[in-house]
């Protein structure tokens, strides 16, 4: 937990027709025609280009285990399995360490932290789109091996699967948006290092309309900065955001209200640390839709406001990080309009 918030009151394919019929003439130009299909392919190729789709190939091994699944059962655990091999070896494998999400190259074992989205294949998530299943084979060996409460060896079946995929890689989103942490509303410029008892902005500006979430995770627990505790009805969810309008939430002068109801306060910040120096991770979600946003609880360390002198101060609602880690990964599986930026901030005790 590394923000509190003060106690406010609220008062509130492309297609072509062509259509002919007795009153309309149709003048066939080859010419035209030549440079529309030139115009087209090469259209074509740079989209194809830009994020191709490939063919990549994965293998997998599974014991049959005829006392409790079918032999289709079995073969679809290896199905998916391979899969899952197919993907990782094509675009790397996702590894979680506490409130990071990286990439690791399985050829070359390099990991490289990330923000794009995922696809689940069973309960594995991984970083590609599979269009279409171009082969799959099937292979049965039986083995007598050792078996654990057994004196003679017994007989195992293993089924091995292999696939070949069209597939393609997910990336990020092609949403350019702008935003940066502030620690005053009149300097507009970023700032990653605050000190305790300095107050939080956050500057926010997008191209399109959209909704906005912004999180702070201390790799303990994610504290819900926004959408504020008491949001106008209809609103619960997210912030909803105009295109271009520039935003500074988490100020509660009457220029950053960007409600109707000219009373509505919103939450306003001030950090703090744990420890003489806290590395903190902010993740300023923005979606076109809004988001179902995630369980959230009241932060219960109330001593913490206590020790601040601080006993007029809330805190903001938290998840806990594994909690939210496994949320973020959730909505983009099923999300292909996210911008997710991540930015680390400090917080040092004077």
């Amino acid at each position: 937990m590394k923000i509190k918030g003060r106690n406010k009151e609220i008062k509130n394919s492309f297609y072509l027709y062509i259509f002919m019929n007795k009153n309309l003439s149709f003048k066939f130009d080859p010419m035209r025609t030549l440079y529309t299909l030139i115009f087209l392919f090469i259209i074509n190729f740079l989209f194809a280009q830009e994020n191709p789709v490939i063919k990549v190939s994965g293998k997998a091994l599974v014991q049959w285990y005829p006392e409790v699944e079918s032999k289709t059962d079995a073969k679809n655990r290896a199905l998916q399995q391979a899969k899952v091999n197919a993907m990782e070896d094509a675009f790397g494998t996702l590894i979680m360490q506490g409130n990071t999400i990286y990439i690791e190259n399985k050829k070359t074992g390099e990991k490289v932290e990330t923000n794009t989205v995922f696809k689940m294949i069973g309960n594995t998530a991984v970083k590609g789109e599979i269009i279409k299943v171009l082969k799959e084979d099937y292979k049965e060996t039986v083995k007598k091996e050792n078996v654990p409460g057994k004196k003679k060896k017994q007989k195992v079946t293993y089924i091995e699967c292999t696939v070949l995929l069209l597939a393609k890689e997910l990336r990020n989103t092609k949403i350019q948006v702008e935003t940066f942490p502030l620690k005053d509303t009149k300097i507009i410029r970023p700032v990653t290092d605050f000190y305790e008892g300095d107050d939080f902005f956050l500057y926010f500006r997008s191209p399109v309309n959209g909704y906005l979430t912004v999180y702070l995770d201390d790799n303990d627990n994610a504290q819900c900065l926004l959408p504020y505790r008491n949001m106008p009805s209809g609103f619960e969810e997210a912030m909803p955001i105009k295109a271009d309008k520039e935003y500074v939430f988490f100020s509660d002068k009457p220029e950053f209200n960007y409600f109707d109801d000219d009373f509505f306060k919103e939450d306003t910040y001030e950090l703090y640390a744990n420890s003489e120096k806290d590395i903190n991770r902010l993740y300023v979600i923005f979606s076109k839709k809004p988001l179902n946003k995630p369980i959230l609880k009241d932060d219960e360390h109330k001593e913490i406001l206590l020790d601040l002198g601080k006993e007029n101060y809330s805190l903001p609602r938290v998840i806990p990080s594994d909690d939210f880690q496994e949320w973020l990964i959730k909505i983009q599986q099923i999300r292909d309009d996210l911008v997710i930026k991540t930015i680390m901030i400090s917080i040092e005790k004077k």
